[in-house]
């Protein structure tokens, strides 16, 4: 059972007695408009780090790996995938935006499509498996939250 001060409809009520409000402090400040991505989510929901970039033996592990998962036409692509993964890898780390995804890592748009397969068909987590084995990744991007001004009614307010 949960305590009365922690149910959605009472805190609520609090906040409004409490007159809460919140502002940005930094007058220049702008959300980033768009959704989070699957990927990104899947980051944020397992805890699965993002792991450095894979070296020529991992790489050759996870290619092995793919074409376990995938048939010929998948690799007929005029993508990179070494290339494209090292993007995906990139964009996690960093935070960017796809369209920020700079060109050599190929078509943002492909690498885009080729992360969500990859993601859709499980395959995405096994790669992370395979090459966070030694335990170098750093967590997903997460956008800070910009410097706020907090006040309530509780606040002395000052009348000059």
């Amino acid at each position: 059972m949960k305590s009365g001060a922690s149910r959605p409809r009472e805190q609520r009520r609090l906040v409004e007695l409490l007159d809460v409000r919140v502002e940005v402090a930094d007058p220049t400040f702008r959300y980033r408009e768009g959704t989070t991505c699957l990927t990104t989510r899947w980051h944020q929901r397992t805890g699965e780090p993002i792991p450095p970039d894979p070296s020529d033996a991992q790489w050759d592990r996870v290619e092995v790996l793919l074409r376990s998962w995938f048939p010929a036409h998948h690799f007929r692509s005029p993508l990179d995938l070494r290339a494209a993964l090292t993007g995906m890898l990139h964009r996690l780390r960093s935070g960017i935006l796809w369209s920020e995804l700079p060109t050599r890592f190929g078509d943002r748009v492909n690498v885009r499509v080729r992360q969500r397969v990859w993601l859709e068909s499980g395959v995405w987590e096994a790669i992370m498996r395979l090459l966070n084995e030694e335990g170098h990744g750093t967590p997903v991007f997460r956008r800070p939250l910009p410097p706020l001004l907090i006040r309530t009614a509780l606040d002395t307010e000052q009348v000059a």
